[in-house]
């Protein structure tokens, strides 16, 4: 298998738990490598640019919590934040993620490929182009940011799932997004990534 990485956010906004973080860690036992990430401005540089410098992956795949109902593979990411605070109490500083890079980032990664494999597999999956300018749009610039200087990095990508204990149609049949319905989702996901 190729070497992955899957990180998931720690949970905010005063929940119990966060989707993302459930998702990414039921596939501990297929062998991947995962990391959960602080809901803190500049997280996800500090912590990715640690761990690709420790082992780089081939590929990244980062889950964030989004919307109900749907699971959504972000296509862009714009280069700046929304002003909401943080886990820490913080407010973005400065206003974009990044001083020197561009004003957006575009996923490089077969979307539809992912939107095409899933729905097949009955989950509501769309494509979206608006990552909510908070640490899920930052991650995927990132992400990006990462892929364009780590020649190791192959493939990246960031789907949000929704959010813990919200109502979906799964198979059309309408179901809690409990962990057996992300484990199920994220071991599909995980499948399509290694048979690209």
């Amino acid at each position: 298998m190729a070497s992955i990485l899957v990180t998931g956010f720690t949970p905010f906004d005063g929940r119990a738990c966060n989707a993302s973080y459930i998702a990414a860690a039921s596939l501990v036992t297929r062998g991947v490598r995962v990391h959960e990430v602080p809901v803190i401005w500049g997280s996800p540089f500090d912590q990715l640019s640690k761990l690709c410098t420790q082992h780089c992956p081939t590929t990244i795949i980062s889950l964030g919590e989004g919307r109900e109902g749907w699971f959504d593979f972000e296509s862009v990411a714009l280069n700046r934040r929304l002003t909401r605070l943080d886990n820490a109490g913080n407010l973005p500083e400065p206003a974009s993620i990044s001083a020197s890079g561009p004003a957006i980032r575009h996923s490089t990664c077969d979307l539809a490929k992912y939107q095409r494999g899933l729905t097949d597999q009955g989950f509501p999956v769309r494509i979206s182009s608006d990552a909510g300018q908070f640490l899920c749009e930052e991650m995927l610039y990132t992400l990006e940011s990462l892929k364009s200087t780590q020649s190791e990095l192959e493939e990246v990508l960031f789907c949000h799932v929704p959010p813990f204990g919200t109502r979906l149609t799964v198979g059309g049949k309408n179901v809690s997004c409990d962990s057996l319905i992300l484990a199920s989702f994220a071991g599909h996901l995980l499948d399509i990534a290694v048979s690209s």
